[in-house]
C-alpha cells in the first residue's frame, strides 16, 4: 500500500529532469531525439532521490513506526487492523519498492556516473543518501538485499547480506568515504540550490550531517563512546538539521496527504497523551492532540520532514555523556529545541521555561536520568521513525502491546513480492514482525 498521491513534485524533477538534459545531446546524433536522452544528469536525479527518501521517511515509516511505539493509532478500516499488528506483507511492497528500486539503485547509478564525470561531491552525497537509506531499511527488516543491489537485469533475486557483518559495516564505510570526498576537490559540476533539496549544495552542512547520522550509527550498536564523539562533532543548532519543506498543497507533506485522503483511520495515541498529562505538558500536547485532519495544527501540508536533527542529536549527548553538567545542558538544549519545532518561542516564551521547571522533567540539581532522557526523547520526536529504535534500544517509555502474547512488534515483514519473486528471500514467517534485528538486544 502507498500513500503517493501527493508526490507531484517527483514528476516535476522528472521533467525538469528531460528538459537540463536535452542541451547535452543536441548534435551528438543527428537520428537521436534530443527529447528523449539517453541519461538523465546527476544533477537532476539527486533531487527526486532526496524526494523518495523524504516522503518515505513522512510515509511508510512515520506510520508504522510510531503506531509500534504509540504515539498515534490505527482506529479505522484497514489501519485498525494494523493497530491490532494484523498486518500482511504485501502492504510493504510499497516501502520495498521505495528503498530499493527508486532509491538504493538509482543511487549506485548517480554514484557511479559522478565517478566517470569526476564529481566528486555528488559521489559524496550519493554515499551519504545511501548510508542513510540502508540503514534505514536495514533498521526494520534486519538482513536485506546489499552487495547485489547495483546489478539490475543481471540479477535480479539478489542475496541477502547479514546485518552485523556486512550491512553495518558498510554504511559506516560509506560514510567515511563521503566525508573524505566532501573535504577534497568538488569537481567540474558542484551540487547547489538547484540540485540539493537538503544543504543546496553546502558542504559543510554535509559533513556534519555525516558526523549525526554516524552518531545514531554508533547508539545502534551500544556504542556510547562514539555516538558522543560524532556528535559532539554534528548539528550546532535547528538550522543544521537534513530535511525538506514541502511548498504545500498540492505538493503536500506525506502526514498531510495521508489526514486529507485516510481522515479518521489514525489519530494521536492514548499513551502518549497519558506520558504528556502525567508530565503536565499541556502545552505541546495542546498541538499534537487535535483531530488528524487537514486542520491539524503541527501535520501541516508545508510541514518540514527532517531525516535526522539537531534535538535528537542533543538526546544522544544527554543519553551517552558521563558528565553530568554535559548531559543536563544538552537535555534542556534538547526539550528547548522541540518546543520550538512545534510553535513556540523556547527562548523567551513561557511555554519551556514552565515546563522544566517540573522537577519530574529536571531535577533540581544533577544530570537527568535515562528514563527522563529517553521519556522527553519519545515526546520530542513525535512521529519521527527514529522513536521505534530507541524504544528497542532501551525499552524507554514502557509500552504494552495492543494485542496477543507476543508483544510490541520489533520489526516489518518483507514485500509479498520479495516473497513471490526472489527465491533468495527468507522463507515466510508468521512471527516476522516480532524477529529483533541485530543490535535489538
Amino acid at each position: 500500500m502507498k500513500f503517493k498521491n501527493y508526490k507531484k513534485l517527483s514528476f516535476v524533477f522528472i521533467f525538469i529532469a528531460t528538459l537540463t538534459a536535452c542541451e547535452d545531446y543536441f548534435g551528438d546524433d543527428i537520428n537521436s531525439n534530443p527529447n528523449t536522452p539517453l541519461v538523465v544528469p546527476v544533477t537532476a536525479r539527486i533531487a527526486h532521490v532526496q524526494l523518495t527518501i523524504v516522503d518515505a521517511t513522512g510515509g511508510m515509516w512515520s506510520l508504522f513506526n510510531n503506531m509500534f511505539t504509540q504515539q498515534v493509532e490505527g482506529v479505522e478500516r484497514q489501519w485498525d487492523a494494523f493497530n491490532n499488528y494484523n498486518i500482511q506483507p504485501v502492504r510493504f511492497n510499497g516501502a520495498w519498492q521505495d528503498i530499493y528500486e527508486n532509491s538504493l539503485v538509482e543511487l549506485k547509478e548517480i554514484e557511479a556516473q559522478s565517478i566517470e564525470d569526476g564529481n566528486n561531491h555528488f559521489v559524496a552525497i550519493s554515499k551519504v543518501l545511501e548510508a542513510y537509506t540502508v540503514m534505514m531499511a536495514t533498521d526494520v527488516w534486519g538482513d536485506i538485499p546489499f552487495t547485489e543491489i547495483a546489478l539490475g537485469g543481471e540479477n535480479i533475486a539478489p542475496a541477502f547480506d547479514d546485518q552485523a557483518t556486512v550491512i553495518y559495516p558498510a554504511i559506516k564505510s560509506l560514510l567515511e568515504e563521503a566525508l573524505a570526498l566532501f573535504n577534497g576537490p568538488s569537481g567540474s559540476v558542484i551540487p547547489s540550490s538547484s540540485n540539493d533539496l537538503f544543504y543546496a549544495g553546502d558542504v559543510d552542512k554535509w559533513k556534519l550531517a555525516i558526523h549525526a547520522i554516524l552518531a545514531r550509527y554508533y547508539l545502534h550498536l551500544g556504542d556510547n563512546a562514539n555516538a558522543l564523539v560524532q556528535a559532539k562533532l554534528s548539528f550546532s543548532s535547528r538550522a543544521d538539521n537534513m530535511g525538506f519543506e514541502y511548498p504545500g498543497s498540492p505538493n503536500a507533506a506525506q502526514w498531510y496527504g495521508f489526514n486529507v485522503g485516510r481522515e479518521g483511520d489514525m489519530e494521536f495515541h492514548p499513551t502518549m497523551r497519558s506520558i504528556m498529562e502525567g508530565l503536565n505538558d499541556t502545552d505541546r500536547l495542546t498541538i499534537f492532540d487535535k483531530t488528524f485532519n487537514s486542520d491539524h495544527p503541527y501535520l501541516v501540508d508545508n510541514y518540514r520532514q527532517d531525516l535526522i536533527t539537531y534535538r535528537e542529536i542533543q538526546f544522544i549527548i544527554a543519553e551517552t555523556s558521563s558528565d553530568d553538567t554535559e548531559k543536563r545542558t544538552a537535555y534542556t538544549n534538547a526539550i528547548m529545541a522541540s518546543f520550538t519545532e512545534v510553535g513556540f518561542d523556547a527562548g523567551a516564551g513561557t511555554e519551556y521555561s514552565t515546563y522544566i521547571a517540573n522537577t519530574d522533567v529536571l531535577p533540581l540539581a544533577g544530570a537527568p536520568s535515562l528514563v527522563q532522557v529517553m521519556t522527553q526523547k519519545y515526546i520530542g520526536m513525535f512521529v519521527q521513525p527514529e522513536v521505534f529504535s530507541d524504544w528497542r534500544r532501551t525499552g524507554i517509555p514502557t509500552l504494552t502491546a495492543v494485542t496477543g502474547s507476543d508483544g510490541i512488534p520489533r520489526s516489518w515483514d518483507l514485500g509479498e513480492n520479495e516473497y513471490l519473486f526472489n527465491p533468495n528471500a527468507p522463507a515466510r514467517d508468521a512471527k516476522a514482525l516480532w524477529k529483533r534485528v541485530d543490535w535489538d538486544n
